[in-house]
């Protein structure tokens, strides 16, 4: 505890002033929120940058802490820092429409740096990692902007967010692929086909992302948007207001609901069944991103520093996004190509301890410079030259 201590007082000197100042700029529980949920993302990605086509291929032999990691992982990770997002993305789009006078200017600006922002996407997806997330949020973004003046929006919000989850369900049910391990023939023909050059992971890039952009219209779009539209619909009823909201009792609920659906789908994830429902977890992940909302409001309160610390990340979520990319194309194909095939969740989960670390480092030490993120300010430059078009 005492070295945590030093370790803030030395990073965050008049951390209340600094605080007063960002309260009064932003809101800080949104972007403690925003950088709560961008830390939290690449506690899954990080598999997928290592092999994008299956994610993490478990070891033969398991021991007590891999098995732990996997139920931890989908329990409180898997699709629950995407959820969390969506609704943050969703209800920073009410904040933005209403933050100058309505009307056709407005919405122009937040077109605007949707297209730039989905831009950014379709260069990010074939340049570096096909599982990028901006341009399905941009898109996703530019169609929930329909529902800015909706009055109710839980409707449209249930059906988008649960029935693409239907449909990749019986996808999966009709390809039917069972799992496999580091034993299988599978796996071998899996590891000569991993990338050694740039020009091979290029190669791979363009195709797998063209089977991403095939994928959004057909699912995931309307998943995010439907997740989307219960962001602005929650920011409407005061949700994102910083104060307590719920009963403990309902978000035991929440909590518990998402835990036991996580565990019958953990208990049968190495069956062709468990495989074939897998999706439903993006389903069990909105009652725990709710659980997150009510999480960082007591965050908020009883350690305010510690929040502040997301909202500063959360000030460079488009930079650090970009960042967990680079830093993990690097590392799994580059410079240590090796732990495409060596590590475990042990591994890969110390990994993502330091990239959190450096991530709030590199956060913090730009925050106190008073420096925009290359990515933010790339983004307004862009948007800027838009508007004056």
């Amino acid at each position: 505890m005492k070295a945590y201590q030093s370790f803030m007082h030395l990073l965050l000197p008049g951390l209340t002033c600094i605080a007063t100042t960002f309260i009064n700029v932003r809101n800080q529980y949104l972007d403690s929120l925003r950088g709560f949920a961008l830390l939290g993302l690449s506690l899954t990605n990080l598999f997928f940058m290592a092999n994008f086509a299956y994610g993490y291929v478990p070891p033969v032999t398991r021991d007590g802490m891999e098995s732990a990691l996997s139920l931890l992982t989908t329990v409180f990770a898997g699709g629950r820092f995407r959820t969390l997002f969506c609704l943050v993305f969703g209800a920073a789009l009410v904040i933005q429409y209403k933050a100058q006078n309505k009307g056709g200017d407005n919405l122009f600006v937040i077109k605007s740096r949707l297209c730039v922002l989905g831009l950014f996407g379709v260069l990010h997806g074939y340049l570096l990692w096909p599982g990028d997330i901006l341009l399905n949020y941009a898109l996703s973004g530019l169609l929930a902007l329909m529902w800015l003046d909706a009055k109710d929006r839980l409707l449209s919000a249930a059906l988008l967010t649960v029935l693409p989850v239907i449909l990749l369900v019986i996808l999966s049910i009709l390809v039917g692929e069972p799992g496999f391990d580091r034993s299988s023939a599978e796996y071998a023909t899996l590891l000569s086909s991993l990338p050694v050059s740039y020009a091979q992971l290029l190669s791979q890039n363009i195709s797998h992302f063209n089977m991403m952009i095939i994928l959004i219209p057909l699912a995931t779009l309307w998943n995010t948007l439907g997740l989307m539209l219960l962001g602005m619909e929650l920011f409407e009823r005061g949700w994102f207001s910083g104060q307590r909201f719920v009963s403990g009792k309902m978000m035991w609920t929440w909590w518990w609901g998402s835990v036991l659906a996580s565990l019958l789908l953990w208990s049968n994830n190495e069956t062709t069944v468990g495989h074939m429902l897998e999706t439903l977890n993006w389903l069990a992940a909105i009652p725990m991103a709710l659980c997150y909302l009510v999480l960082l409001q007591a965050i908020r309160q009883l350690w305010p520093k510690l929040s502040l610390v997301f909202a500063i990340v959360g000030r460079y979520s488009l930079s650090l996004y970009l960042l967990q990319s680079v830093v993990g194309i690097l590392v799994f194909h580059f410079l240590f190509p090796v732990t495409r095939v060596s590590f475990t969740r042990v591994e890969y989960f110390g990994f993502f301890l330091a990239l959190t670390l450096v991530q709030v480092i590199l956060a913090i030490l730009l925050d106190r410079a008073k420096k925009t993120g290359p990515a933010e300010y790339l983004l307004k430059r862009c948007v800027r030259r838009l508007s004056d078009m």
